[in-house]
């Protein structure tokens, strides 16, 4: 933090998002920012540098704001995972599924999340939001994921590893440019990754199907430097923390329309997309549930406690 005054209890923070500069949650990082600069009368103002304009990346984001080098910033949960693995329960496959689960899921392992990242880097955990969900696109035709056995799925971290392997496949790691002409030469079956990144590749001009199985939502949370935060008056802090609780329907509603977008596009471009049965989740989530309990002993108190904390929130009714 810059105090220019502290008689005039003026501040000016710099925030660090991964996001490239015209991406939409730079975008509306930009009106959050805008929105407590409003807020607090231009007592606290934040200068938001996205990717490309400071020496991070995003599994830089937790160190970088633990040490005060940016007083805010985005992280990835999945992408922090080497520096707070205890909190990446929401990475479980078929957990959490849906958006209004998982903001159901935030509000219930909120307490826990933000009391670990003020234990171990004294960090305030802010917003917390998801990335559009994840699924499977196909060359081919499936109606179950009972044909995902003997399939060669490309995945990119290690729970959906286990997940396809559990589901009978067979997981294949290449890069995001190697995806497509994959898919086209048939040296994998499918891939994993969002219906906004397929719709970016291009991939409607060699997928044959989305499985809509949303087999996980894309963890989000703003951090804020805790010696930074303790220095801002109350009512700064008061309005900071008023602003997360407002500001987290606004990212989660982003992402959504994003993700409709996207796959009304693909749709429209001849991508058959499949919203599974009731059955068939169901029997992926108990397939799973070993995974889940495996992190969770993993990770000790901490993992038992969110693990439990996200089964009661995206758990049937």
């Amino acid at each position: 933090m810059l105090a220019s005054s502290a008689s005039a209890q003026e501040f000016e923070w710099r925030y660090f998002t991964y996001f490239p500069a015209n991406d939409k949650p730079t975008q509306l990082t930009r009106a959050f920012a805008e929105d407590i600069e409003a807020a607090t009368g231009g007592r606290l103002k934040i200068t938001i540098f996205t990717a490309g304009e400071l020496p991070y990346k995003a599994a830089d984001v937790v160190r970088s704001v633990a040490t005060n080098q940016v007083q805010m910033g985005d992280v990835a949960v999945g992408f922090a995972s080497g520096d707070v693995p205890e909190l990446n329960v929401l990475s479980m496959p078929f957990l959490c599924t849906s958006f209004e689960e998982f903001q159901a899921a935030a509000s219930e392992i909120a307490p826990t999340v933000g009391k670990v990242m003020q234990e171990k880097f004294d960090i305030v955990a802010g917003v917390q939001w998801t990335m559009p969900p994840q699924n499977l696109w196909l060359n081919r035709e499936i109606g179950s994921l009972d044909e995902i056995s003997g399939l060669k799925v490309r995945t990119w971290n290690p729970e959906q590893v286990e997940m396809i392997k559990l589901l009978g496949g067979s997981p294949v790691s290449i890069t995001s440019a190697e995806v497509i002409p994959a898919l086209e030469r048939r040296t994998i079956d499918g891939a994993i990754t969002s219906a906004l990144s397929a719709n970016d590749w291009r991939a409607y001009d060699i997928v044959k199907t989305g499985y809509m199985v949303n087999m996980t939502m894309g963890h989000q949370m703003m951090l804020v430097n805790g010696e930074e935060f303790g220095k801002l008056p109350e009512d700064i802090q008061a309005i900071l923390r008023e602003k997360f609780a407002e500001w987290g329907p606004k990212y989660n509603a982003m992402s959504q329309e994003n993700e409709d977008i996207a796959r009304k596009n693909l749709s429209e471009n001849g991508v058959k997309l499949i919203t599974p049965s009731k059955d068939d989740m169901d029997k992926a989530g108990s397939t799973l549930q070993p995974l889940w309990q495996q992190w969770a002993e993993q990770n000790g108190e901490t993992g038992r406690v969110l693990l439990d904390a996200a089964m009661k929130a995206c758990g049937p009714a």
